[in-house]
């Protein structure tokens, strides 16, 4: 994760993994499960997540500006709960889920769709740079206001 603030200007990047959560609660079986060892399997969208002041990129997929994102927390959904966000690895849990670390961020936009995202997730750890990817986030959201 490559992070830098100067002034109200906040710069991001980080590799993402995403999904709305309509993408992932279609999932079909065969995602649902190799997603359990690679949990970015379970997210269609993957590449380079770019924030600055001005937007939030996720790679070639998305583009969004401060106002149509109304909030941003960490929290598991029904579709991607704290079993699938665990994972497994050679029959054990990552340590994301004995730490409490897997929980994705969830950008519920104005427009009334919520976007999953994991960012700069490690398959071998099973953990992300979630949280400090939400502070950056969170500025970005207010600075709409």
């Amino acid at each position: 994760m490559s992070k830098t603030e100067s002034g109200t200007e906040i710069h991001l990047v980080d590799e993402f993994s995403a999904a709305t959560t309509d993408e992932l609660a279609a999932a079909g079986p065969i995602r649902r499960v190799t997603g359990l060892v690679d949990q970015r399997l379970r997210f269609p969208h993957r590449g380079q997540l770019r924030l600055s002041a001005r937007a939030l990129e996720l790679g070639d997929w998305r583009r969004l500006v401060p106002a149509e994102i109304e909030r941003v927390e960490r929290r598991y959904v029904p579709s991607y709960g704290r079993f699938a966000a665990g994972g497994v690895r050679g029959g054990f849990p990552s340590l994301a889920a004995a730490r409490a670390d897997g929980a994705p961020l969830v950008l519920d936009l104005r427009a009334g769709e919520s976007i999953v995202l994991l960012v700069g997730f490690r398959s071998v750890s099973g953990l992300d740079h979630n949280r400090a990817a939400l502070t950056a986030l969170r500025r970005f959201i207010a600075s709409a206001h």
